[in-house]
């Protein structure tokens, strides 16, 4: 475009080559064909460009890039000069000028700009009419040229801008006068002729042009917004509706919220009542397994008791394989029965453990040297690998985490029959507080197939294969597995293939413990328990005597003649009362103690123990040797006076190490 010589305000030389466009700043509306252009000489001049059939809506899309050229600063803290092309603007409605300056006059104060002037460059008699309205309302100085080139032309003259000269002088008649209030009745009362009449005054000779233009200008305005009002009122209306029919619908919704509460309260109750029938059901499910386990450990007590003393004796080739064949048969009953209650107390959701303060490593490698031998038996090689950078001390479930442990490790040495089984533990990710570790057992036997792989956690299940069938087992240990480390807070994962052996594996995060209090702690506890074995030193020679408390004449039998067998001397009691008797006449250095006895059970028994005066050593160990074997079991016998717990059956190793840690015999026994 060629510009005119010239300078123009403040001696600034504007052309249209200087305008910097940018692609974020134009607006095209592809449904309706408007259009927004615009750019800027940053600070100095602001150039738009509007087209097409401007309504609100289309005002409303061209906002956010009138937005966009303030935004990003180059209209900020500036009196600026602005060139509106109007030239293409074929309607423009009320509420699409109203939200035009009103977005123009809110970006000017938000940026601390204004326009010094506005030439609107091509509009048409009607919209200058519109404009000059507006004039007012957005506070702006309006010069009215017939294209963009006669702006940049006036705005680079030397001369100021001046309005066209009119003529202050108008004759206007008194059928004028008549005419126009006609014209306007027809405005206010909705003539439908009113444009057509109107029109006839429309010449730019006419006395009262101006004022014609202004009359049509407010009269289409007028009916936009009346149009505007009956659609607003419409959508009223059937916002009413809607919300009334959501009204009723509320009503109905409550009414049947109602029903649902009382269906709901219906239905708690019915739980209630559920879960207490659920929790008289596992109560007596436990009792009853409880008692089932108290009655099989009885006769296996002496089934496993004299088996090993028999295995001790001199025997040919048939009686060992018969003896040993009993032997293995009671440890793998054994072994079903202790599952059968494990299994039964972790679904019931019995939680025996708190969190405690132990050491990992030394727990993995102890158990790696307990299985060591089982392993070697079959010819397999039983190896640790543990990371160095596990921490000394963690808190976590040492019981859980060896019994995972241990089943995890039988059930890879019985599947695997060449090779080796491999227990790792590594350090997953650490912080100043807690550490996270991988802990795996893999194997090199048989694996699983893996169409069955999603079966080997479920309870009481197999896999269909000679293999299989050959080792046998009760089917719990992997279920027991999967839910101790649920307790635990994770996820057991198994990867396998079959005839290349099978990794199971679980990732667990401990607190980390500092080991200046727990050294303190196990300090403690080794004082404690060495106050309490010291007892009465003198009389040691008739501290190898043991009070056997117990009614059964069959266990009885079995523990005279491992006692004996191991160099000590027995006196047995049948009951807890007479067991309080004999230590009222005779000094023991130990009593083991039935829990469920006629006259007086073993609980009762040790409590009078503790208490009395007539006893000759109140504080004698006292270890219980009873066929009730549950946790809890356990702490009540610790709670009653006891000082330590052995569940029958009873093994000799068991039994060695027990009174070893006790009632040591004598170097010269």
């Amino acid at each position: 475009m060629n510009q005119s010589q010239g300078h123009g305000e403040g001696g600034v030389r504007f052309s249209y080559e200087m305008l910097e466009f940018r692609p974020e700043w134009q607006f095209d509306d592809q449904e309706t064909g408007a259009y927004y252009h615009s750019a800027v000489v940053p600070g100095k001049l602001f150039f738009t460009s509007l087209g097409g059939d401007v309504q609100y809506e289309v005002v409303q899309k061209t906002v956010p890039f009138i937005e966009r050229v303030f935004a990003d600063g180059v209209l900020k803290n500036c009196d600026y000069i602005r060139i509106a092309d109007y030239s293409g603007v074929t309607k423009a409605g009320i509420n699409a000028r109203i939200l035009y300056a009103s977005t123009i006059n809110r970006l000017n104060a938000a940026n601390n700009c204004r326009s010094v002037v506005t030439y609107i460059c091509g509009a048409s008699q009607q919209l200058k009419t519109m404009l000059r309205i507006f004039s007012r309302i957005v506070k702006q100085r309006f010069v009215f040229v017939d294209s963009v080139e006669e702006a940049f032309r006036y705005l680079n003259s030397d001369s100021s801008v001046q309005a066209p000269a009119q003529s202050d002088g108008v004759v206007v008649t008194r059928k004028e006068i008549d005419d126009f209030a006609a014209m306007c009745g027809h405005f206010l009362f909705g003539r439908k002729d009113f444009a057509c009449s109107a029109s006839n005054y429309l010449a730019p000779d006419h006395p009262l042009n101006e004022l014609y233009k202004i009359i049509v200008v407010f009269h289409d305005d007028l009916q936009e917004l009346q149009k505007k009002e009956k659609e607003q009122k419409r959508k009223i209306e059937i916002a009413l509706e809607d919300a009334r029919k959501l009204n009723e619908k509320l009503v109905e919704e409550k009414h049947n919220v109602e029903e649902k509460e009382q269906i709901q309260q219906t239905l708690i109750e019915n739980l209630k009542k559920a879960r207490l029938e659920a929790e008289s059901a596992n109560k007596a499910k436990s009792e009853f397994l409880a008692n089932i386990s108290h009655e099989i450990r009885t006769p296996l007590h002496a089934i496993i008791g004299m088996t090993e003393l028999l295995i001790e004796t001199k025997l040919d080739k048939d009686q060992r394989y018969y003896t040993d064949t009993l032997y293995s048969s009671s440890k793998m009953l054994l072994m079903l029965i202790n599952d059968i209650l494990d299994f039964s107390r972790i679904d019931a959701g019995r939680i025996d453990e708190e969190r405690e303060a132990f050491d990992l490593r030394q727990l993995l490698q102890d158990i790696i040297t307990v299985m060591k031998e089982k392993a070697s038996c079959k010819g397999l090689v039983l190896a640790g690998d543990i990371d160095d950078a596990i921490p000394g001390r963690l808190s976590g479930y040492p019981g859980y985490m060896k019994q995972v442990l241990l089943n995890l490790i039988q059930n890879a040495i019985k599947f695997t029959y060449r090779g080796q089984v491999t227990v790792t533990a590594s350090v997953v990710s650490e912080t100043p507080e807690e550490v996270e570790l991988r802990i795996s057992v893999e194997d090199t036997g048989i694996g699983i197939p893996a169409e069955h792989l999603h079966q080997i956690f479920q309870p009481f299940t197999q896999i269909d294969a000679s293999s299989t069938r050959k080792e046998g087992g009760t089917g719990l240990g992997l279920a027991i597995v999967q839910k101790l480390v649920a307790i635990m807070g994770s996820e057991i994962h198994v990867e396998s293939s079959e005839k290349e052996g099978s990794t199971f594996s679980f990732i667990l995060s401990f607190e980390k413990v500092d080991d200046s209090d727990e050294t303190a702690d196990d300090e403690a506890v080794s004082i404690q328990f060495g106050q309490g074995n010291a007892g009465e030193s003198e009389n040691e020679t008739e501290k190898q005597q043991v009070l056997l408390v117990e009614d059964n004449a069959i266990n009885q039998k079995v523990a005279r003649a491992m006692l004996e067998k191991m160099g000590y001397d027995i006196d047995i009691a049948f009951n807890g009362a007479e067991a309080v008797e004999a230590l009222r006449q005779k000094h023991y250095g130990l009593v083991l103690m039935d829990l469920q006895m006629p006259v007086m059970d073993g609980y009762e028994a040790t409590r009078t123990i503790r208490s009395s005066d007539k006893v000759l050593d109140r504080n004698i160990p006292i270890i219980a040797m009873t066929a009730n074997a549950t946790k809890e079991d356990r702490q009540q016998c610790i709670e009653a006076g006891m000082d330590d717990y052995v569940p029958k059956p009873v093994e000799r190793k068991v039994m060695i190490n027990m009174l070893q840690r006790w009632l040591p015999l004598n170097n010269d026994r």
